[in-house]
């Protein structure tokens, strides 16, 4: 049921930095995904659908995995030469070193060597740190929509060239 996505010999992942494993997502991390949507997100994936998504083609997750525990992950979808990131995060309790930076910097590498060479994504307007985070790395705000989510928050689209 669950088919592993194509490698490229170029790709940074698996990797291990300390503690830290950073790899490709495994059935089992849907899980921990999935509690870790529903309990830090507004409005979050329900495993089904992260099942769904992560069967897709073109939509790759990447976890961070400290031991058998999901810490990180991101999950993303090419279309032709962009990007879009479905939803990121970083448990609480591994905020502030330095994860969310890497973890971006490894699906930015995962992108480009399939040919994307932009990423998009929303923010919450409420999701400052996210925002501030995005922003520090060089992304860019250029959308903002009005009640984009069902509980009525605007969102602001990010950008950002590979």
């Amino acid at each position: 049921m669950f088919k592993r996505k194509a490698l490229c010999r170029l790709d940074p992942v698996p990797r291990r930095e300390g503690p830290y494993l950073y790899d490709w997502l495994k059935p089992l991390d849907l899980l921990q995904i999935a509690r870790m949507e529903k309990e830090f997100f507004p409005q979050p994936y329900s495993l089904s659908a992260l099942i769904w998504l992560a069967l897709m083609p073109n939509t790759y997750y990447i976890v961070i995995r400290r031991g058998r525990l999901v810490v990180a992950y991101i999950g993303f979808r090419l279309f032709e030469k962009a990007a879009h990131t479905n939803s990121m995060c970083v448990h609480p309790d591994y905020r502030r070193k330095g994860l969310a930076r890497e973890l971006q910097l490894v699906a930015n590498q995962v992108a480009i060597n399939r040919g994307a060479r932009w990423f998009t994504g929303e923010v919450r307007v409420s999701n400052t740190a996210q925002l501030n985070h995005l922003m520090s790395m060089g992304w860019l705000q250029v959308g903002h929509c009005p009640r984009f989510f069902k509980d009525g928050e605007d969102v602001i689209v990010v950008w950002k060239w590979l």
